[in-house]
């Protein structure tokens, strides 16, 4: 017998038996997928700190590279080798060392041999280095062809900034960094200007320049705006971010933006003089009489002249006891066939003291020859401003030259400068105050030399450090 609503409980508890069982193991499977997509992440992260690991190994071990080339590499003239453990990580950085410094290297970026002719891109020396690196899951280091071995290659490449466009460079004086600096005159560079300890600098209002960057500005320090071409205030290129490239203001192994290139230490390969010296060269003393047909005389009193016009002039080391410094340029005719005579330097070094003191240096008529000029006084001498001049007489006068200044304030002297437009067609580099005439028609032009040739050896020269990866 069977009562109204009965129900068979054998197929209900079976159904509810089933449901339970896909529950369970579509749960089962849900957990299991579940743990293994953990693990699978967990690998994940495990193999990315490892890599994360390897890389900053990499990058320490290539900073110890890098450190190692500037100090054993960079002024050296001998090959070294290095070889460097880092510590508790069991890497090894080697390094090969280069041939020669890159600022005696006669090797252009594409490995031809030129110093005939300027290349425009400067000079380089190579260093071969290789990266060994231990991976923390492994335990033996791979010294063979393989992902732990990295050999790159580093190039010290050197060439002088004011050929690269830093025309007017205002360098911080040696021993003497708080000493106040004026940049005055009715200066147009129409190039960039590098202006190092600004805070010291007093810069002109009728200074102005296509675009600057200021260097070794400490903390707190103001700076004086400049005016561009178009008589409008801008801000330097590096700005908001000041330079770190110079280290500390402190002295030490980083550059601090000195200037010390025409005669520093004798092992130094960045001398001028040293250069110089290597090439054909006449040496002159302003207390000895000298003329010999070379394009340079002295007078034996102090006054020494310097014929740009001179098919046998070559380059001048000028050995002190100097007062007066004159150069004169070229005739028309020889003015517009100047550009086909040598190159030349004349230094003038007068930092191991002199009989005389060096006061005046003028530039006569107009010079299309390549020129660079190298002035040095002593620091006891420094303080002793020089007066300078451009004497053409003409409304544009043209003078082709990269002056280099150490230790002497130049102060135009106003009266011996017509008016007119004075073109520079070079650059300038100093530590001491630059000082021209304020007069609204006598214009100081700075441009850029737009055909260096033999100034890409001559010209003093800073270096930088590329890397590329090796390809076997």
């Amino acid at each position: 017998m069977r009562f109204k609503g009965y129900k068979n409980r054998s197929k209900v508890s079976g159904a509810t038996i089933l449901m339970g069982l896909m529950v369970m193991a579509f749960g089962t499977i849900g957990i299991t997928a579940w743990v293994s997509i953990l693990s699978a992440r967990s690998e994940q992260v495990r193999n990315y700190e490892f890599q994360i690991s390897h890389k900053i190994s990499k990058l320490n071990t290539e900073s110890i590279i890098k450190q190692s080339i500037y100090d054993n590499c960079l002024n050296s003239d001998k090959r070294t080798f290095k070889l460097y453990r880092v510590p508790n990580k069991n890497d090894v950085a080697i390094v090969r060392g280069t041939n020669g410094s890159t600022f005696l290297s006669k090797v252009n970026p594409e490995k031809y041999l030129r110093i005939g002719q300027g290349n425009g891109g400067g000079f380089q020396s190579s260093v071969l280095a290789s990266i060994f690196t231990k991976r923390r899951n492994s335990s033996n280091m791979n010294f063979g062809e393989g992902p732990n071995h990295f050999p790159r290659n580093y190039y010290l490449r050197s060439r002088s900034p004011i050929l690269s466009g830093d025309i007017l460079i205002m360098h911080r004086p040696i021993n003497s960094w708080n000493l106040k600096r004026n940049l005055f005159g009715n200066i147009y560079v129409d190039g960039n200007s590098v202006l190092w300890n600004p805070s010291k600098l007093n810069i002109g209002e009728k200074i102005k320049t296509k675009s600057y960057v200021i260097a070794g500005m400490r903390n707190g320090e103001n700076v004086q705006p400049i005016k561009n071409l178009q008589d409008e205030f801008i801000a330097p290129l590096n700005f908001p971010i000041k330079a770190h490239t110079s280290g500390i203001d402190t002295e030490g192994s980083s550059y601090s933006g000195v200037l010390d290139v025409i005669d520093p230490k004798k092992s130094a390969p960045w001398s001028v003089t040293n250069i110089v010296d290597e090439l054909a060269n006449v040496k002159v003393n302003g207390r000895a009489v000298y003329n010999r047909g070379r394009g340079v005389t002295s007078d034996g009193n102090g006054i020494i002249r310097v014929d740009l016009g001179s098919p046998f002039l070559t380059n001048v080391i000028i050995e002190g006891n100097v007062k007066e410094l004159h150069f004169n340029g070229q005739s028309e005719f020889v003015f517009s066939r100047a550009d086909q005579l040598p190159a030349v330097v004349i230094i003038m070094n007068d930092s191991a003291g002199s009989f005389f003191n060096l006061n005046k240096i003028r530039f006569h008529g107009k010079n299309m020859r390549r020129l660079v000029v190298c002035v040095k006084k002593s620091i006891e001498l420094a303080s002793y401003p020089v007066d300078y001049a451009f004497t053409d007489k003409s409304s544009k006068t043209i003078w082709r030259m990269i002056l280099v200044a150490e230790n002497v304030h130049l102060i135009a002297t106003n009266d011996d400068i017509s008016q007119g437009d004075f073109n520079l067609i070079g650059g300038i580099s100093t530590d001491r105050s630059f000082e021209w005439s304020n007069d609204r028609g006598k214009r100081l032009v700075i441009k850029r030399e737009s055909s260096s040739g033999f100034l890409e050896y001559l010209a003093p020269r800073t270096a930088w450090l590329e890397s590329f990866r090796k390809n076997n």
